[in-house]
């Protein structure tokens, strides 16, 4: 991919983007003329992009575009939920070959039938002729249907503007030449010159008169022909008309292949409801049976994709079984481009350059220091001030150090907006189809935190919507008799707080009815019953987040499975956050996400166990005590404490690692208190040891199976620590 055609691609998607915000904006307010220019400029700098890379139906898809939006300006046609439907439709298929054009750097086959379909729907909801959108022939326009296939040929396939011409016999009086005028008619396609009437004689011949008519096609838009003629709108006549394409021989449909059908009715089975040890035995068979497909059909390469989705949600890898069963009869003819070969494209600040570049100025001049004190050191200086000349070195090199590692981690940092900026589509499209209306309010979209941890904010911010949506948000009915506005509100706001990020997601809707949460968790064998109306009402409701358990009684394809909020806790927690929840029925309810500013560096507890030294993430840890040995309390195998008037199940790290046991005669336990996605747990250790700030690389090779362990750090005296992914130990 060429430097200029890899900026097109990143500026392409820009554009959509920006086109795409600007037209949900003008939806909700036809009047704002600032929104109506954001996107006509939009369109128009994408056209023109397009244009210089040769790509005619791309091109003619966003003229159609922005022919449409300059009815809609100039005051011609308003902006119906019908038009905005249809262009939101344009910017859909712009951005699907966008990401095409990364790899195959070339047009999807049928693009040209894409675009012409576009054009045609654009017109229909323009309220424009129904014949020029079926196909069909507008009247007084009879000779297009007379046309010759030869005549035909240019035109095959395509949108057009038939132009029929009669200059006035007087014309050449008025200073018009018609045949010039038709010379200048862009995109000719054809042109026909022909006798408006009976030739007279010879003798009687009237060189002064314009006996001539004009019919011609032209692959302009219609407005583009019209300022043409504008100087003879009395004697043209214009329409838009479909050429239709030779007719092919249909093909039949390739049958659906036996591994196709067999891999498709396993993500079927994954998608089935049941309770925790059924859909774990239900995955671990499902991923046995696609192995062995993927083995029979000889793609054991496309595994490492299956093993990857299988460390995820179940609807992530229920999406996972879905691609490998339409995977052969979707690919290309050559092989595409590995993903891997895309470029990671991030941009950053001048400023924040320009002050890492300083800093290694720096850090360099600070270098200098060393050479000088190694020489010191072999001609034999004092200890005293050899040692003072270290402390020195070593203070500007860690005050220098401090200060690249936090501009290091500023390049990363990338504001909200760019997860906030999809929801107004999700909103705008859910709502329709739901028949709910909804207004979005976003705040706090300039709110910067690591790249990573927006790529991982993404789909919990999707489900979190879309539940608002589907379950949280009365219908209108509903809340004209509560007394609620019609309009329902849906907050999502970010904002900075104590190093981390806070975004919180509310609805003012019906609200999560904290008895019902514990009915269901009880029906479904989750809890006992003295168990649940053991909860608090906050502990009830995070029951929400346990995997398979849904309020809702109806499955849509929104939500009701059970599988969305536990997808959000294991996204959130995976990047070493927590949800909060909190509701009250009939008033609405606030989803409270809580993250870390940037993954690379992690603040973890440590503690020793068996000689070695492991790691938590603070976030989930609540406190640190010693029990005395009395004070647990032992039921067959199991183990429990007291923490706060609440028995708190009790587990040992030496036994979730498999260690030895610790023989050695001691008071009481060093028992670390935990909060595991709102279950509240205590884990016995051998000792407490400081927190720390460490850079986590993640298991490689073999020890990348072991799901147990997060990553491992290098703490500053050169030991090793262990992070724990505790879920995965329990």
């Amino acid at each position: 991919m060429s430097a200029l055609f890899e900026q097109f691609v990143l500026e392409s998607r820009e554009l959509l983007e920006a086109a795409g915000a600007a037209l949900l904006r003008l939806e909700r307010d036809p009047t704002d003329k600032a929104a109506i220019n954001d996107l006509f400029r939009a369109l128009h700098t994408l056209k023109g992009a397009t244009a210089l890379f040769d790509m005619a139906p791309f091109t003619r898809m966003v003229h159609a575009g922005e022919d449409a939006l300059m009815a809609v300006r100039d005051g011609r046609a308003s902006m119906s939920g019908e038009l905005a439907d249809r262009l939101l439709e344009l910017l859909d298929i712009g951005a699907a070959w966008v990401d095409g054009l990364e790899f195959s750097q070339s047009l999807p086959d049928g693009a040209d039938a894409r675009a012409q379909e576009q054009e045609a729907g654009l017109r229909a909801a323009l309220g424009g002729p129904a014949e020029a959108a079926g196909g069909g022939t507008p009247a007084g326009f009879a000779w297009v249907d007379e046309l010759t296939e030869s005549d035909r040929a240019k035109a095959s396939g395509r949108t057009v503007t038939a132009i029929a011409y009669d200059p006035a016999e007087d014309c050449f009086f008025a200073g018009d030449d018609p045949l010039d005028l038709c010379r200048r008619i862009p995109d000719l396609l054809l042109l026909r010159i022909e006798s408006a009437g009976a030739w007279p004689p010879l003798t009687d011949l009237d060189p002064y008169r314009c006996t001539l008519r004009f019919r011609a096609l032209s692959g302009a838009p219609k407005d583009e022909v019209t300022r043409l003629f504008r100087g003879v709108p009395d004697q043209v006549s214009l329409a838009t008309v479909v050429i239709p394409a030779p007719a092919e021989p249909a093909v039949p449909a390739a049958p659906v292949s036996l591994a196709t059908a067999m891999l498709r009715e396993q993500s079927r089975i994954l998608g089935l409801p049941g309770s925790d040890e059924e859909s774990a035995a239900r995955r671990a068979a499902v991923l046995r049976a696609v192995r062995n497909i993927l083995t029979a059909e000889g793609r054991d390469s496309e595994g490492v994709v299956l093993d990857r989705a299988a460390e995820g949600p179940t609807d992530a890898l229920i999406r996972c079984l879905v691609s490998l069963a339409d995977g052969p009869a979707a690919a290309p003819a050559e092989p595409a481009a590995p993903a891997a070969s895309a470029r990671r494209a991030l941009r950053v600040d001048a400023e924040r350059m320009d002050r890492l570049m300083a800093l290694v100025g720096e850090l360099v001049v600070a270098k200098g220091s060393l050479p000088y004190l190694a020489r010191e050191a072999q001609e034999g200086r004092s200890a005293d001030a050899l040692a003072q000349g270290i402390k020195e070195a070593h203070g500007r090199i860690d005050s220098i150090v401090g200060d690249l590692q936090d501009a290091v981690l500023r390049l990363r940092l990338l504001p909200l907006s760019r997860v906030f900026d999809p929801l107004p589509r999700l909103v705008r499209d859910t709502a329709r189809r739901l028949g709910k209306p909804v207004e979005l309010h976003l705040s706090g979209g300039e709110t910067e935190a690591d790249k990573d941890i927006l790529d991982i904010l993404g789909e919990p911010l999707l489900h979190l919507v879309r539940n608002a949506l589907d379950h949280g948000v009365e219908p209108p009915e509903r809340r004209r008799a509560a007394g609620k506005p019609e309009v329902a509100a849906l907050r999502v706001q970010a904002f900075q707080d104590s190093g981390g990020v806070v975004v919180e997601v509310s609805d003012d809707g019906a609200g999560i009815d904290a008895a019902a949460v514990r009915r269901k968790a009880v029906a479904q064998g989750t809890l006992t019953a003295e168990q649940a109306a053991a909860l608090t009402e906050a502990e009830a409701l995070r029951l929400i987040l346990l995997p398979g358990l849904s309020t809702s009684d109806t499955v849509s394809d929104l939500s009701g499975r059970g599988v969305g909020m536990d997808a959000v806790r294991s996204a959130v927690e995976q990047a070493g956050g927590r949800v909060d929840v909190a509701s009250t029925p009939g008033v609405g309810t606030r989803f409270r996400l809580i993250l870390p500013l940037t993954m690379m560096v992690t603040r973890l507890v440590t503690v020793e166990t068996a000689g070695a030294l492991y790691g938590f993430p603070v976030t989930l840890v609540t406190g640190m005590q010693r029990v005395p040995h009395g004070a647990i309390r032992r039921m067959k195998h199991a183990e429990s404490v007291v923490v706060q008037d609440a028995v708190v199940p009790l587990l040992r790290l030496r036994r979730l690692l498999n260690l030895p046991e610790d023989e050695r005669e001691r008071s009481g336990e060093a028992v670390l208190l935990l909060d595991l996605g709102g279950q509240p747990m205590a884990l016995v250790v051998d000792a407490f040891r400081e927190r720390a700030e460490v850079v986590l690389k993640p298991m490689t090779g073999l020890l990348a199976r072991l799901r147990g362990y997060a990553g491992t750090a290098v703490l500053g005296d050169g030991r090793l620590l262990l992070a724990l992914n505790l879920r995965e130990l329990v």
